[in-house]
């Protein structure tokens, strides 16, 4: 076989591989993101839009309102197949994994939302590029999640503060940590918001459990620093609690 048959047979194969099985796979262009040195900020945050999907902005009838009411709640079975979202985290921390897989079938996704704003999807009859805004990223998901047999979708977002008592206003003063040095005697607090969304049916759930606090931190050993140990025993103890209040809840 000389070289320009075996071209046109390689570049057929990859025509033939883009070709999807479905109509919203065949939306679905461009190399994915590598994004290997993207850290966690404000851009590769999950925002409520991307959670909840337009629903602030659009008309909203009483009648809406009351369907809503009537749908039934959902259940999330024990060891049930789940996906575990950590927003703005290519994957959830392995601590929060260990804990869902005690009752559920974990499968994980990027926490790291796509912020492209449109996509090219095929051409009409006329040969003209017909573009769509790209689906709300929760939907997306859920089609994902369905295609996989996940019953449920769990995203959470958190934040590690520091807190520094304020003799001036007898206040505690909290403020992300940033993996900065701290020194000094300290608070410790983790806020975590989770949103459970049943995939069948696009229902959800959200909430924060009572945050868990070192009330105080004093230099240790003559170390002036957080320590990681304290950090992953407070994220323990809060991600424990929590799975525990969901499998109340919804099993």
């Amino acid at each position: 076989m000389d070289c320009r048959v075996a071209g046109i047979f390689i570049a057929a194969s990859l025509f033939l591989t883009g070709c999807s099985q479905s109509p919203i796979d065949a939306k679905k262009t461009g190399a994915p993101r590598t994004g290997s040195n993207i850290t966690k900020n404000a851009f590769t945050q999950l925002t409520d839009k991307d959670i909840f999907g337009n629903e602030t902005t659009l008309a909203v009838a009483e009648e809406d309102i009351q369907a809503a009411l009537e749908g039934e709640k959902f259940r999330v079975p024990l060891n049930s197949a789940i996906t575990l979202v950590q927003s703005g985290s290519r994957a959830p921390e392995s601590i929060m994994q260990q804990e869902m897989s005690k009752y559920f079938t974990v499968t994980t996704f990027s926490g790291i939302p796509d912020r492209q704003s449109k996509i090219c999807c095929s051409k009409d009859e006329y040969g003209d590029t017909i573009v769509s805004e790209n689906m709300n990223w929760m939907q997306a998901l859920r089609y994902i999640a369905a295609k996989g047999h996940q019953r449920a979708i769990i995203v959470y977002q958190d934040s590690l503060q520091t807190g520094k008592y304020d003799e001036l206003t007898k206040t505690m003063i909290w403020s992300d940590h940033k993996n900065e040095k701290v020194s000094g005697t300290i608070s410790l607090r983790y806020l975590v918001r989770f949103i459970l969304v049943d995939v069948a049916s696009g229902s959800w759930a959200a909430w924060s459990p009572v945050n868990s606090e070192y009330d105080v931190l004093p230099p240790q050993a003559g170390k002036s620093d957080v320590t990681e140990q304290q950090i992953v025993q407070l994220k323990q103890k809060t991600y424990a609690a929590m799975v525990k209040d969901l499998v109340t809840r919804y099993q």
